[in-house]
């Protein structure tokens, strides 16, 4: 019996997918080659999703449950594919290894352990997931954060943002950093002298100058075959940065 690939599973619903449910797509091709091994709460886990979230996206697609996910789709990729990622996805890690200098660590490490208080603030779905993941890591180093799902017009991100202190520290979340909510909140924390870290995908010398600490992942632009990576790179660089700066 031939099996069906995910990918050919979810063509007739692709277009009705909501953002959360494209994340979830997305994040399940990066661990293809796991699933057929993971329960629902170790799936979820790996995913950063919730396991009602997860279970409503398997019946969505048609299967009944888990089990008929699992084992009623094809989790191989063809051997050729294989190597190119492994060795895309070995680049991908060092240069994010890479990129966090001893120097970026010890500024990171000097402004979370400066801070009175610690807000975490992203805008697009993906970014609030790596939120989510940060503030996690954070509180098992003892750590607790805020988290903020910022918008232009958002009465409560502005009056939150008004009660800050000097001694608070604001982390914000953007791929591209090219979000006009970022970009403004950050210019007016400045203005208060308010420290902001941006953790972001691609970095450049105005970046730096906006913030108390840019750290850019800088994804390797020749290699194209990562893109489908790029939320599970992403939580990578989070997971580096929390365990070798604190």
């Amino acid at each position: 019996m031939i099996l069906t690939t995910l990918e050919e599973a979810i063509g007739p619903y692709l277009n009705q997918l909501s953002d959360n449910e494209k994340q979830t797509y997305q994040a399940l091709l990066e661990h293809r080659r796991d699933i057929p091994n993971l329960s629902l709460t170790q799936m979820a886990e790996r995913i950063y999703t919730s396991k009602s979230t997860l279970l409503r996206f398997i019946q969505k697609l048609g299967f009944k449950g888990v089990a008929d996910f699992k084992y009623s789709l094809d989790w191989a990729l063809p051997y050729k594919e294989i190597s190119q990622i492994e060795l895309d996805l070995r680049q991908a890690t060092q240069s994010l290894d890479a990129a966090l200098t001893r120097s970026l660590l010890t500024k990171f490490k000097a402004l979370v352990h400066s801070s009175s208080s610690i807000y975490l603030c992203a805008t697009s779905e993906s970014q609030y997931i790596l939120m989510e993941l940060f503030s996690y890591l954070l509180l098992k180093k003892g750590i607790p954060t805020s988290r903020i799902r910022i918008t232009l017009a958002s009465e409560l991100t502005t009056m939150i943002f008004e009660r800050l202190s000097r001694q608070s520290l604001v982390i914000f979340f953007s791929a591209n950093a090219k979000s006009t909510v970022v970009r403004s909140a950050i210019l007016n924390l400045n203005k208060r002298e308010i420290s902001t870290i941006l953790i972001t995908q691609y970095s450049n010398d105005a970046l730096e100058k906006e913030v108390k600490l840019l750290l850019a992942m800088n994804f390797p632009s020749h290699l194209p075959s990562l893109s489908r990576y790029r939320l599970g790179l992403s939580s990578l660089f989070i997971n580096y940065l929390v365990e070798k700066a604190l």
